[in-house]
């Protein structure tokens, strides 16, 4: 494992030549398991996963915990926080509970988004920003932001090729990592 230090001059660099494999691709899923949100790139492959059973990923995969949103122009369509709302107004008394998938403002909007992943978005930009951050552009003048927002040496997100033995792509509050 390598660790790129902050702040780094290059890491910019390093974050664009990772991510500039999106490009050309379409994001065409997007889920959650707890607070980390996933979405997925590029063609779609079926899988055994570790229970043995059948399951869809993308090429790439792009594993997010930190704050993130998709916007069309200045108006966002689903961020982040829309976890912890839900996702029809709560009668008196009636408790919500985040964790339950489906029930936040967060999962309607994604689900609304991709059209039970009928719908597909192609990449036509990937930016790099600074501290870790990067815009993903896609097509009907969609973008997903994703940008590090604490100082905690913990991973914000990660790029990798789902079920294949390869080093994964990670930025954290410590800089990039690369994990076998």
């Amino acid at each position: 494992m390598r660790v790129t230090e902050w702040p780094n001059r290059g890491m910019r660099e390093e974050i664009q030549s990772a991510l500039d494999v999106l490009v050309g691709k379409d994001l065409w899923a997007s889920g959650r398991a707890a607070d980390l949100q996933w979405f997925q790139f590029g063609q779609c492959r079926t899988v055994t996963d570790s229970r043995g059973g059948a399951k869809e990923v993308g090429e790439y995969a792009l594993h997010v915990q930190c704050a993130w949103r998709i916007r069309k122009g200045d108006v966002v369509i689903v961020g982040s926080r829309d976890l912890y709302s839900p996702a029809e107004d709560t009668k008196d008394g009636q408790h919500f509970d985040w964790e339950i998938p489906g029930t936040s403002r967060l999962d309607k909007r994604i689900h609304s988004i991709f059209e039970n992943e009928t719908r597909h978005l192609l990449v036509s930009v990937v930016e790099a920003r600074e501290a870790g951050s990067f815009t993903v552009q896609l097509e009907n003048d969609y973008e997903l932001d994703v940008f590090p927002h604490d100082t905690l040496p913990v991973e914000h997100w990660r790029l990798f090729r789902p079920y294949k033995d390869e080093p994964h792509f990670v930025v954290s509050g410590n800089g990039i990592d690369k994990e076998g």
